[in-house]
């Protein structure tokens, strides 16, 4: 299992209210990768009793999804974008809160810097924020190849792990 999936997958384990959003433009291949991400996720991480997940698709305006996410109380948010890593594409990794204004985020109507600060102060979680190296950021729904089988594998490491 990959670091970024034994991380995610100790999170899940021991939090009651887990709360998941993707980032990027649906319209910019590879940056749609974190929307995708949480589809997956929501499509197999079913919650049960004492673990309650949400899943949201910001597309290129996660701040429109802040209510819901503070309505729901989670202990941890766990973003996903799209994030120049200078790694192989389709490469997952956790970017530390104070590298994310400089890992390569750009499709965003409001910088998650801000929407993660203002989410923390309003339900005192905590925000892990997962960047996956593009290969394609072209106009066009697909993903790449790459990244379409990198993270099927991420997600599979991750729900395999759970169940």
């Amino acid at each position: 299992m990959n670091e970024v999936a034994r991380e995610l997958s100790r999170i899940i384990k021991k939090s009651s209210r887990v709360a998941f959003l993707g980032v990027g433009s649906p319209l910019r291949s590879d940056d749609n990768v974190g929307n995708r991400i949480v589809a997956l996720l929501a499509e197999k991480l079913p919650s049960r009793p004492g673990r309650e997940f949400r899943f949201y698709q910001g597309e290129s305006a996660p701040e429109n999804f802040t209510g819901a996410i503070r309505d729901f109380q989670p202990e941890y948010l766990i973003v996903f974008d799209a994030a120049e890593l200078n790694k192989p594409p389709g490469t997952a990794e956790l970017i530390p809160p104070e590298r994310i204004d400089g890992a390569g985020f750009a499709s965003h109507v409001l910088p998650l810097k801000i929407i993660g600060a203002y989410l923390q102060a309003v339900t005192d979680c905590r925000i892990l924020t997962v960047g996956i190296q593009p290969e394609d950021l072209s106009f066009g729904e697909s993903l790449s190849e790459t990244v379409a089988a990198a993270i099927t594998d991420l997600v599979a490491e991750l729900v395999g792990d759970w169940e």
